[in-house]
């Protein structure tokens, strides 16, 4: 089955520009029926390699930021289940859409 995908909510600005770090797949009535989410590993900068950011200005609320897994860090997801992981965004569109 084949989804048409749109940006989500929110994006990672890279060196590059602006990208995604989720897509969602709607079907015909435009009704989300998958994701496509990125996952953050550790952040880097000239200070070390940092692995949780906080969110807060008094740091009571962090983001955790675990390696990603090997197999890719990008997860395909439906129905809240992750159904394939990848290196790249479309080979994950691609493992979503082969699991409807």
């Amino acid at each position: 089955m084949r989804l048409r995908w749109v940006r989500g909510r929110d994006s990672i600005v890279t060196k590059a520009g602006e990208r995604a770090r989720e897509w969602l797949g709607l079907d015909d009535a435009g009704n989300p029926i998958a994701r496509v989410i990125h996952l953050d590993g550790p952040m880097e900068t000239e200070r070390g390699t940092f692995r949780a950011v906080a969110l807060d200005r008094d740091a009571k609320l962090i983001r955790l930021l675990p390696l990603p897994p090997a197999d890719g860090d990008w997860l395909a997801v439906i129905g809240g289940r992750v159904v394939g992981r990848a290196a790249a965004p479309l080979a994950a569109v691609r493992r979503a859409e082969a699991a409807l």
